[in-house]
């Protein structure tokens, strides 16, 4: 059996051997709440000193005026994009006072009024309304306390060289190939809470949990089985039924965009307006836009001013892909490990290169139910599905490390280290041993009410995140924070002469009706 495996993994590394692997974007954006010393919920809007929100590239919000989200620009490495976004956490930290950044994915204490919570504010322009209307849409659709769960997102567009290289020449051929990774990031999406799922309880506080989880102690909610309680039915799913196809872009598109417009008996009740006239929501379809689409990995495109996501991708393809099922590491001051992050280009790397045979519908329920069953039980290791066979969950893991590990040492060659082969390992020793991070979660919040695990390592990250980045970083931000509030001035003084709200609204959706007739 050993001498099988070597044999396959000399046999891959040689397919590998010859292809440029170093060198991909990367790109990380981190949400976290923001907290008063007491793990409550900050009541302060986001500080304007950090710029603002809506026109900064690098430091705004979410869902709420609380809820941060840092975002890295694309960087040739993971040392560089972690370095980046250490940088943006010490210079975010010493703007925000006495507050601190929420260690892990579960919200803090919230207020027993969560109407209170301020939902992130954009400006008087069209655009700046659509954006906290769409955010008040998820508030009415979801719940406010859902939209308190902070995640990372990694994205990553493979080298250029690396196109080349496999003699993908044409836009078509290069959708091709993305949509066939992200097809091997839906099929192996179950891996990712498996390894580093970081949310199996929550402080009572959080409504959703109340009479669904089970008691860990007088303060604290959860599921003794539970990786990830962010990607399991209590976190981020959609309420409307609707399909998405994997298996080719234009099908994606278009399913996207069918789901953007049609209308969802589930969200038609609501109304877009409430008895006093104010929009509850976008729209009363299956998603107000195409960002509502929560699921594993999405095809991104980067937006033009006021374009939509679905139209970017019909008419420029795939850019980068965005992985989102990572939980914020609770151990790291930047919610994720540059281990991790040596991982995931490894983990995109080998969805990229493997073959990736079109779904079927029995694959989708299929991998869906990988997903979810190890997000809500698979801490301590269950039966999976693989093309309806069962397969144990560890042993799958170790067999897809197998498979990585040539792929970890093509990446160490070409960057001259040992970081990519040693967080393979290190993960290896991990599922043998019993030590995966979802397991050294749930032997500490044994021990320790939710609060107070998480406030311990709040505070560690705090003081971690209090050294001051160097000046020309802090100079460059300063400028990026000025240049920012110029731009949303600007776009302030010309909502002046915009049309009323209504109509923007009643044309936003046009570009996606005049696609949807092309087909």
């Amino acid at each position: 059996m050993i001498a099988q495996r070597l044999m396959t993994l000399h046999r891959t590394m040689q397919t590998y051997n010859n292809l440029t692997l170093h060198g991909g974007q990367i790109g990380i954006e981190r949400e976290m709440l923001r907290t008063n010393p007491d793990a409550t919920l900050a009541t302060t809007r986001h500080p304007l000193s950090l710029g603002r929100t809506y026109t900064h590239p690098n430091i705004t919000i979410d869902f709420a005026e609380a809820l941060l989200e840092l975002v890295t620009e694309p960087h040739s490495s993971p040392q560089a994009a972690y370095d980046e976004l250490l940088a943006l956490h010490r210079y975010t930290r010493a703007h925000t006072q006495n507050e601190q950044f929420w260690a892990p994915s579960m919200p803090c204490i919230l207020p027993d009024n969560l109407d209170s919570i301020d939902i992130g504010h954009f400006g008087s322009s069209n655009g700046g309304k659509l954006k906290r209307l769409y955010r008040v849409g998820l508030h009415h659709r979801y719940g406010m306390a859902m939209q308190m769960i902070a995640g990372v997102h990694f994205n990553y567009s493979p080298p250029e060289a690396l196109w080349t290289e496999l003699g993908i020449t044409t836009a078509s051929e290069r959708n091709a190939r993305y949509m066939g990774m992200l097809r091997n990031l839906q099929r192996h999406g179950w891996l990712i809470p498996y390894l580093f799922g970081a949310s199996p309880a929550v402080h009572s506080s959080f409504q959703p949990a109340q009479g669904v989880l089970n008691q860990f102690d007088p303060s604290t909610l959860g599921w003794q089985k539970a990786t990830s309680l962010r990607m399991s039915d209590l976190g981020y799913q959609n309420k409307a039924q609707f399909t998405v196809s994997f298996n080719d872009l234009k099908t994606y598109i278009h399913d996207l965009a069918t789901a953007v417009m049609t209308p969802a008996p589930a969200f038609e009740y609501m109304g877009i307006k409430d008895e006093y006239g104010n929009y509850q929501q976008i729209s009363t379809h299956i998603l107000q836009i195409a960002n509502e689409y929560y699921t594993a990995a999405r095809p991104k495109q980067p937006l033009k001013a006021g374009e939509l996501p679905a139209i970017a991708l019909h008419e420029r393809g795939i850019g980068y892909v965005e992985l989102r099922l990572l939980d914020v590491n609770p151990y790291d001051p930047c919610g994720v490990s540059i281990e991790q992050l040596h991982f995931l280009e490894v983990f995109m790397l080998h969805s990229f290169l493997s073959d990736s045979p079109p779904f079927t519908h029995a694959d989708w329920n299929e991998l869906n139910s990988n997903r979810l069953r190890t997000a809500c039980c698979g801490v301590n290791g269950i039966t999976l599905y693989d093309q309806r066979n069962p397969r144990s969950s560890s042993e799958w893991a170790t067999a897809l490390l197998d498979a990585m590990q040539p792929i970890a040492e093509q990446l160490d060659q070409q960057n001259t280290g040992s970081a990519y082969s040693d967080s393979i390992a290190t993960l290896r020793q991990q599922i043998e041993h019993n030590q995966r991070m979802p397991q050294r979660v749930q032997a500490e919040l044994a021990q320790t009410p939710f609060i107070e695990w998480a406030q311990a390592l709040t505070e560690q990250h705090s003081q971690y995140l209090s050294q001051p980045c160097d000046a020309s970083t802090a100079h460059h931000l300063d400028q990026l924070g000025e240049a920012s509030r110029q731009a949303y001035d600007q776009r302030e003084a010309a909502a002046k002469s915009e049309p009323t709200f209504d109509d923007y609204l009643d044309h936003y959706f046009d570009p996606l009706k005049k696609l949807l007739k092309q087909r």
